[in-house]
């Protein structure tokens, strides 16, 4: 019963310091559009939302988007409440590591050289080798250029690195010390025409599924698309931009960056977003909808899709935590409408004023019983 308490002061502490965060976040965005203040709409939420009143979200993306709805979930309920009442923080830990990745026997992820564990080397099979072995594997491909990828708890890019033989080797030979993991990776040739939306990156879809009951679905997708020189489509880093991307794989006619400002046609290139059309996409929701139903554990995931250069959807990386909701909504409007009722009528939760939204339910392993804990 300690252990239990403890845990969910730990969480409770960190769930405000997430919450009151992100509120700042939504004050900032805020300050560049001309927010409307609506009586019957603040009222609209605070009935949808059980009282819940900090209605700055719901205008933010009203502003940016065009679209007016009360059924836009808040940054804070979404991750302190939603996203956690899915995915239960004590069951992501395994798929936090992309040099996990390749024991799902999943067939549709970037080739593998080599990976570093915790400082150590492994090829492909988790063999562990020496750096010569290593440099071998690499030389072995015939590849001018590998990436190398920061393998536990990133996303967006962050840290992503393109090494040539030997930048590869200085690489790894300066990374052979404790708590460093890295996966090495061939090159994404990416479809032709993914390559036209921005050609110096790849440019990768965001599927987000959900599970309720049995069934696992689509909630919605949007396309990154780079900027610049940037080689990595990385929005949070403000390298890229995103477009929604509706059935059938055709892109919506506006792009939105991180602070959520909006663009109608590219920035570089100039053209509209709305004469391109996705190749494989209804393949690569199909694929992201298959391999959700391996992970039974987590019941909300979004997909990061590359399209090859042959039509087949490759999985760049996958995320569990932080999932973007504000681009999910402003691309493609109240997305998560359907599902607010059944996660949120799992029980009540807790709004400190000028903190956020704190779910009052306990996500430890030792919550069901176990009052010894370990």
């Amino acid at each position: 019963m300690l252990v239990t308490k403890i845990r969910w002061v730990e969480r409770m502490i960190g769930a405000a310091i997430l919450a009151r965060r992100y509120r700042h976040k939504i004050r900032l965005a805020s300050k560049q559009f001309p927010i409307v203040d609506d009586p019957e709409l603040s009222a609209a939420i605070r009935k949808r939302f059980n009282g819940y009143s900090f209605d700055l979200w719901h205008k933010v993306y009203a502003a940016a988007s065009g679209r007016t709805s009360v059924d836009y979930l808040p940054e804070d309920l979404f991750y302190n409440v939603f996203e956690s009442r899915l995915n239960p923080r004590h069951r992501k830990e395994a798929y936090k590591d992309k040099n996990h990745y390749d024991r799902l026997g999943w067939s549709c992820l970037p080739e593998t050289v080599f990976r570093i564990i915790n400082g150590r080397l492994f090829d492909p099979s988790y063999q562990m080798i020496d750096l010569e072995s290593a440099l071998q594997l690499a030389q072995a491909t015939g590849l001018s250029e590998f990436v190398a990828k920061p393998a536990r708890a990133t996303g967006g890019g962050v840290g992503v690195g393109f090494l040539d033989l030997g930048q590869l080797a200085s690489f790894a030979a300066a990374q052979l010390k404790p708590n460093a993991d890295w996966i090495v990776q061939h090159p994404i040739r990416q479809h032709e025409e993914m390559s036209r939306l921005h050609p110096s990156c790849v440019n990768t879809l965001r599927i987000i599924t959900i599970r309720m009951a049995a069934a696992v679905t689509v909630v919605s997708a949007f396309v990154r698309i780079g900027t610049g020189t940037t080689r990595v489509d990385n929005l949070t880093a403000g390298k890229s931009i995103a477009v929604g991307v509706e059935q059938g794989g055709r892109l919506g006619k506006s792009a939105y960056d991180d602070d959520l400002r909006r663009c109608d046609v590219h920035p570089d290139h100039g053209y509209a977003f709305d004469q391109f059309i996705i190749p494989s996409f209804s393949a690569a929701q199909q694929t992201c909808i298959r391999l959700h139903q391996s992970i039974p554990e987590l019941d909300l995931i979004s997909w990061d899709m590359a399209i090859s250069h042959d039509g087949t959807p490759i999985v760049v990386e996958f995320n569990i935590r932080r999932q973007d909701v504000n681009t999910s909504q402003v691309c493609s409007g109240p997305v998560l409408k359907p599902y607010i009722d059944q996660v949120l009528g799992r029980g009540g939760w807790l709004v400190i004023p000028g903190i956020g939204a704190i779910d009052r339910q306990v996500d430890s392993p030792f919550a069901a019983g176990d009052v010894d804990g370990p």
